[in-house]
């Protein structure tokens, strides 16, 4: 007998579904690494395989459920940013942003995208660092697999911080104790929908290739990182009014709702690949002592 589809679907893609589901996560990482290449040392690229299934890893740890390490790493997919206000106020110090939020009285399952981020674009600096700096061939070889790794996991915070739910409470329709005089949609499924049933039926990287960026450097790496938050953020509101307008339908795609998405998906590669390419020329300098947090 012959399952639907859609039966599958609700069976095995966790009830907590991460941003892009599968196909737009590997995306991402396979655009950036498209433009990026021929910036990056050259055993990136011979990697690329494995840098593009590690795209989805964070997702994968989803499996476990109720264990305390996805328990811990669950927070790190998004940033409920009106919990918060402007994100160009976060500090850069996962730990200054907690003490500020309990002092606050703040949810401390706020979320923490911006994080993990951040945190991954340094262990990759020091990775390449080390790569760069390796007294053995062993050690060399070690390194370029840390560095391997962990440009991959970067990719899919990259990617969760892109999709317009992830930045808001508003993640599974509109949230229920927010006024809606725009009659936004409540269907909780309006997230699993966007991100991944759309995504797997209308999205084509081909077409979204053509926008994404060769990267530059980042002058400054974590305001780069809040006006990439910040700018997903803002496209929450016009995501639930093109959802309204049936924009958003897997069954009928159409071109508004196609065309966002895959500008989001380019500005998430072209995002990543700048992250990247500014890790791989820091690698190559001193290690900077940051300023104080703002």
């Amino acid at each position: 007998m012959r399952v639907p589809i859609a039966i599958l679907l609700i069976v095995f893609i966790p009830v907590s579904v991460s941003a892009w589901g599968e196909k737009g996560h590997l995306m991402i990482n396979q655009l950036a690494m498209d433009v990026a290449a021929p910036k990056l040392p050259e055993f990136m690229n011979a990697a690329r395989e494995q840098i593009i299934y590690n795209g989805f890893e964070p997702d994968r740890w989803r499996r476990e459920e109720q264990t305390p390490m996805n328990n811990a790493q669950e927070v790190d997919h998004f940033f409920d940013s009106e919990k918060w206000g402007a994100i160009s106020t976060i500090p850069s110090d996962r730990y200054l942003f907690l003490q500020q939020l309990v002092e606050r009285k703040g949810d401390l399952k706020i979320g923490y995208v911006p994080y993990a981020i951040i945190e991954n674009y340094g262990r990759l600096v020091n990775a390449f660092r080390f790569w760069r700096n390796a007294k053995t061939p062993s050690d060399r070889q070690s390194a370029s697999a840390n560095a391997i790794y962990v440009a991959g996991v970067l990719g899919h915070y990259v990617g969760d911080a892109s999709q317009p739910m992830h930045l808001t409470i508003h993640h599974h329709g509109w949230a229920a104790t927010v006024s809606n005089p725009k009659r936004l949609t409540r269907d909780t499924g309006i997230h699993s929908r966007y991100e991944a049933a759309y995504v797997n039926t209308a999205i084509d990287a081909n077409t979204v290739r053509r926008t994404v960026r060769s990267p530059q450097r980042l002058a400054n790496v974590w305001d780069s990182i809040k006006q990439y938050l910040s700018q997903t953020f803002l496209e929450v509101v016009p995501l639930y009014e093109l959802e309204r307008a049936g924009e958003f339908n897997p069954d009928r795609p159409r071109a508004k709702g196609t065309d966002f998405i895959s500008a989001e998906l380019a500005r998430a590669g072209t995002m990543l690949a700048a992250l990247w390419y500014t890790a791989w020329l820091e690698s190559a300098e001193p290690p900077r002592t940051p300023p104080p947090s703002k």
